[in-house]
């Protein structure tokens, strides 16, 4: 059997996610289930805030700052470096250094497009309550960080795009076997029955869902990250 057009445009980068998520969203409509429902709709809206997250849009940084030691009149200055962490706590570096990709593809996508037009670091800010923290673990209660910000390689984002697609084109290669010719986006489900059915959302959803991840963090959400330049 010739393969679906929606498969082929999917595995030759003819179309972009976003469309892909679209006409999964019509296919997945025919099999009833809110779970896919819910994961297309996520992909394409943004995840709010509290939808847990997958663990492909769930990266960590890598922690970079300004600061002094000294008095302000007599002091050595480092700007833009790596801060070290020191006997930080894993729960709390999780914390400072994990960043979530909460926003629906469109919007990741022009964000990637910025960042390659413009380049800079791709990142999140941190609060200015984390300075003495990371002073204190350090054991240098004199290490003065005036600004710092996790930053994370464009890659990141990249990464997320082709989770997505390869999530999107396995889903799509059951629901071929299983129906037959995509194209006009209708599965006849009225030849199988509703245990046959479910079967095969079953196999879509370990699929789509097999990372069983979880929301981590303290509410850090990449949709409240900016693009310095």
């Amino acid at each position: 059997m010739a393969k679906s057009k929606i498969i082929k445009d999917l595995a030759n980068s003819e179309i972009n996610v976003m469309t892909a998520l679209k006409r999964a969203k019509v296919l997945f409509s025919e099999l009833g289930n809110e779970q896919l429902l819910n994961w297309t709709n996520y992909e394409i809206e943004g995840y709010p805030e509290d939808a847990p997250l997958p663990e492909y849009r769930i990266k960590v940084g890598a922690l970079i700052g300004s600061y002094f030691k000294g008095s302000m009149a007599n002091h050595m200055k480092w700007n833009n470096v790596s801060l070290p962490l020191g006997a930080m706590p894993d729960d709390l570096v999780k914390d400072l250094l994990t960043i979530e990709f909460r926003d629906g593809a469109e919007a990741l996508k022009r964000l990637e497009e910025e960042y390659t037009k413009n380049g800079g670091q791709l990142g999140k800010v941190v609060q200015a309550a984390w300075f003495p923290l990371i002073a204190k673990y350090n054991n240098d209660l004199y290490m003065n960080i005036t600004s710092a910000q996790v930053v994370i390689s464009i890659n990141a984002i990249q990464n997320v795009f082709s989770v997505i697609e390869n999530k999107l084109l396995d889903a799509l290669l059951v629901l071929e076997k299983e129906f037959g010719n995509l194209d006009e986006l209708d599965l006849d489900t009225a030849g199988k029955d509703a245990s046959e059915i479910q079967k095969i959302v079953d196999k879509i959803i370990v699929i789509i869902y097999n990372d069983h991840s979880i929301r981590i963090g303290d509410g850090n959400k990449f949709k409240d990250t900016t693009v310095s330049t």
